[in-house]
């Protein structure tokens, strides 16, 4: 399998990795777990179980790796670790706010 360029959501370091994303999976720079709640593009922290995909089974630990077949690699760097939003999402979130500063 050919071998993909990849960012880490968690510390923002790219990488190559071939294949899916496995529980045992780890960031080669800051050394956290891949397929893991804090790394997926569902995590939320305001969300029903944390997680915008509502089929998500409820995962005790948010930052090891778990078996959740509905994981999807987040994309950008240092994006959502803690739950922190992406460039992209952060600006949208920046304008809805702005939209009701004044009431």
């Amino acid at each position: 399998m050919a071998e993909k360029q990849i960012t880490c959501p968690l510390c923002g370091a790219s990488f190559e990795h071939s294949g899916l994303i496995g529980r045992a999976d780890t960031c080669p720079a800051c050394k956290r777990d891949l397929h893991a709640c804090q790394a997926c593009r569902f995590h939320d922290p305001s969300a029903h179980n944390e997680c915008r995909e509502f089929r998500a089974e409820w995962q005790a630990r948010r930052d090891l790796g778990n078996f959740c077949d509905l994981f999807e690699l987040a994309e950008g760097g240092a994006a959502t670790g803690g739950g922190a939003a992406s460039g992209k999402e952060a600006e949208r979130l920046r304008k809805l706010d702005d939209l009701f500063k004044n009431f």
